[in-house]
């Protein structure tokens, strides 16, 4: 009876082993390329500014058409032929947008200064959370605030977005796809941060 017993833990142990093998297998990681740019960080901010206003020359305006930002008397601030739509309909402080020619998911500003990279979520901008939207800065990841200005600086491997003040990070990290498609994060020495980035002691 033990024998069988024994030999039945065996061939589970076994049997997990394949599947977390197999699993593993299937990850497809994602690697964040090392880069060299150089963002604008803003210092000051304009909130009597009027909105400018996205519009396009397409058929309509949706995710990757041709994008213009005119301000309300209709004075086209950001011209056509250097950005493609990427949510932002209307810029206040900064606007999501996709760089042409590279393709690269940036935010900048009125005066088209690159402000950082677009952290994705579902295919998507990653929207805000708690005041705070994660974003990328060659390769690195912290956040920043409602304004477009970086209130914790780009050094993680990965961050979570927050929730109840707190917020998930780790220097050690990687992204893959998961057998169904979905973006997934390997990680290991996570810690809390609050929206100053401090750490929060356990």
């Amino acid at each position: 009876m033990f024998s069988r017993l024994k030999k039945t833990k065996i061939k589970n142990t076994l049997l997990l082993a394949i599947v977390f093998s197999t699993l593993t297998a299937c990850r497809e990681y994602i690697d964040r390329p090392i880069t060299y740019y150089e963002y604008f960080d803003l210092l000051k901010i304009y909130t009597t500014a009027k909105p400018l206003i996205a519009v396009t020359d397409e058929e309509q305006l949706e995710y990757n058409s041709r994008v213009a930002y005119v301000s309300e008397n209709g004075d086209t601030i950001i011209p056509f032929g250097k950005y493609r739509f990427y949510g932002s309909d209307s810029l206040y402080y900064f606007a999501n947008v996709i760089e042409q020619g590279t393709s690269r998911r940036i935010a900048i500003d009125r005066h088209q200064n690159i402000l950082y990279d677009v952290a994705l979520y579902d295919n998507g901008p990653q929207p805000p959370k708690e005041g705070r939207t994660r974003i990328l800065r060659n390769g690195k990841m912290g956040f920043a605030n409602r304004y477009g200005q970086v209130v914790i600086p780009c050094r993680y491997d990965h961050v979570s977005s927050f929730h109840n003040g707190a917020a998930a990070v780790t220097f050690e990290a990687a992204e893959y796809i998961d057998g169904d498609g979905h973006l997934r994060v390997d990680g290991k020495g996570w810690f809390n941060i609050d929206k100053q980035g401090n750490k929060i002691e356990e």
